[in-house]
């Protein structure tokens, strides 16, 4: 939250914490401030750890505009009424569960598809690389940060008591070499760098190797008519692994099976990518000119109806099956998980990153057995894990991310969006490299920028 001397208050980005998230009771999504005080919300981009929290944000009070791209305009309508149903099934299986006397006990939904559509109506769409006056005393401007589609870096230039001050917020950033989606672009002439540092500690394979790392799972699995389960987000990495195994058939090196993309979610945002290409990169632009599509081909069948997805579930048949959600909490791919866990012909890979606690967490442990909705199994199958998808930069994108923001007249940077590692380890290289100043803020501490 950025507060003017006036009392002007913008808020960054609104998000639902995965952790919390399995939790869903109000007390959980409490502000530590009141939502009617807020006087503009920006948004970076559509995830919902970025997004998630906005309909419980208009609920409570705020009465303002939120700013952000088109792209993400179209995908929070997907993401943000399919995180209200989420809710809603889930009250309901508690319900279920209850005993009649503990029922008044359970939490609601923390917010409806009637308040998603009451948020999603105080939405203003702004394009790329223009700025927008606010106000007399508050300018933006998004340029691209190179995540997801429509994820933008946010330039806030400040003007109040004669002095200018220039401000920039990441977001969530992007790879240099990411599919679908171009590099992010450097914001210039910043007193002020609030930076994500998810990865800050951590190496990532090249996403360059994305086809052939992808192309061994495939062979290693499918050779042994196994199964091949990728537990993927709906929005960004399922795109992403899309569009490689699509590369592959274009090449003639996709195994002869069935492409199975078990998600309503994914099916619904994949033709959003198609919508924009002129926010693509230059490969996938020509790949789109060239074939007229970027993810729809012979072997890939799209499951939205409840009915296809259980035919998908006794297909037999080697296969590869796409589904959500990516930390395998929740959502169908838990069930193809269970289908294929005791199946030692199959690999299960897991193509991100995993809270701790979540079930995809738990299968990346190397223990024997796993709990499933209340069910031991068996762990027969392979499980891997892939970092090639990754839609964040590792510990040098970010770095070279940083150097090219940085210059002799920037006063600090702020890594949040990261673990205490990987903050830390973030922190410590930048004071290698000489930069200064380099600071890692706690939850709800204030900052004067002078």
């Amino acid at each position: 939250m950025l507060t003017l001397d006036n009392g002007y208050k913008v808020l960054l980005d609104c998000g639902m914490n995965y952790e919390q998230k399995r939790e869903l009771n109000a007390a959980s999504f409490e502000f530590p401030f009141n939502p009617a005080d807020i006087d503009v919300v920006l948004l970076s981009h559509a995830h919902i750890d970025h997004s998630g929290n906005i309909p419980k944000l208009v609920a409570d009070g705020f009465r303002g505009h939120i700013l952000c791209t088109p792209p993400t305009y179209d995908l929070i309508n997907y993401l943000l009424h399919d995180s209200a149903n989420i809710q809603l099934n889930e009250y309901k299986q508690r319900l279920s569960r209850a005993t009649k006397h503990r029922r008044s006990l359970i939490a609601p939904p923390i917010y409806s598809d009637k308040q998603v559509d009451k948020a999603l109506e105080q939405v203003v769409t702004l394009p790329f690389n223009k700025p927008f006056v606010i106000n007399e005393q508050v300018q933006i401007e998004f340029t691209e940060a190179g995540h997801l589609l429509g994820a933008a870096c946010t330039t806030l230039t400040v003007n109040e008591n004669g002095k200018t001050t220039r401000i920039g917020f990441t977001g969530d950033l992007g790879r240099n070499h990411a599919e679908l989606i171009r590099v992010p672009l450097p914001m210039q002439q910043l007193d002020y760098l609030i930076t994500e540092t998810t990865y800050g500690g951590r190496k990532h394979k090249s996403s360059a190797h994305a086809e052939e790392e992808l192309l061994r799972y495939m062979d290693e699995t499918l050779r042994i008519r196994g199964r091949l389960i990728i537990p993927a987000f709906s929005v960004g990495r399922t795109q992403s692994i899309l569009f490689v195994i699509h590369k592959l058939f274009k090449k003639g090196l996709m195994p002869p099976v069935k492409v199975f993309v078990d998600s309503p979610l994914a099916v619904r945002s994949t033709r959003v990518y198609e919508k924009y290409p002129e926010l693509l990169n230059t490969e996938a632009r020509e790949f789109l000119t060239a074939h007229g599509t970027l993810f729809d081909f012979e072997q890939l069948e799209l499951i939205e109806d409840y009915d296809d997805h259980e035919r998908v579930l006794l297909y037999m048949e080697p296969c590869i099956i796409i589904s959500a959600a990516g930390m395998v909490e929740g959502g169908r791919i838990q069930e193809h998980v269970k289908n294929n866990i005791q199946n030692p012909f199959s690999t299960i890979l897991i193509a991100g990153y995993c809270a701790e606690g979540t079930l995809g967490h738990r299968l990346l442990q190397g223990q024997q057995t796993i709990g499933i909705k209340g069910r031991d199994y068996r762990i027969y199958s392979k499980i891997a894990q892939t970092d090639v998808f990754s839609s964040h930069p590792d510990r040098h994108e970010i770095e070279h991310y940083i150097q090219a923001c940085h210059h002799a007249g920037m006063k600090k940077i702020f890594l949040v969006h990261g673990d205490e590692n990987n903050l830390e380890s973030m922190q410590q290289l930048l004071t290698e490299k000489g930069i200064e100043q380099v600071i890692i803020p706690e939850l709800n501490e204030s900052y004067t920028l002078t």
